[in-house]
């Protein structure tokens, strides 16, 4: 973490994540052993409401967290796979960079969300990043998955 981009905060709230003392109602209820503290999830109410459960297993919360998570993910992918090439001059920080739908010069090309067209039709055509080499016409397509930690 020393040679990366970050804010001090930002790495302090990744350490307080790593080190699971995120404030939640489970931490507050038998970490902190605060009296009368509910455990249940505020949004659904059925499971303890933990880090990992706000973060991969809320039923109200999963989707739309995981997809920002896996997103911003994506965008630090391509990033370095665009500066690795000489895509982009642009060095910016991984929070401020947006990503174009298609970058190309001479030698690569880089897709950003786009679907993959083929003789015939399968259900998952839309890698996250596809990443060609126009000399040796090899297609790399780049899905990511941000998985549960448990």
């Amino acid at each position: 973490m020393t040679k990366d981009d970050l804010f001090a905060e930002t790495e302090g709230y990744f350490t307080a994540i790593q080190d699971q003392v995120i404030l939640t109602r489970n931490h507050k209820k038998y970490i902190l052993k605060q009296p009368d503290t509910e455990e249940p999830c505020r949004r659904i109410g059925k499971e303890s409401e933990t880090f990992q459960h706000i973060t991969a297993a809320c039923e109200q919360l999963a989707h739309t967290e995981y997809v920002k998570r896996r997103d911003g993910l994506d965008k630090i992918v391509h990033q370095k796979l665009a500066e690795g090439v000489e895509l982009i001059d642009d060095k910016s920080p991984y929070y401020k960079y947006t990503t174009a739908t298609v970058l190309e010069n001479e030698n690569f090309k880089l897709y950003w969300n786009r679907s993959i067209f083929r003789d015939k039709t399968i259900s998952f055509d839309r890698p996250d990043i596809t990443f060609m080499n126009k000399k040796t016409k090899n297609n790399f397509p780049v899905d990511i998955a941000v998985t549960k930690r448990t």
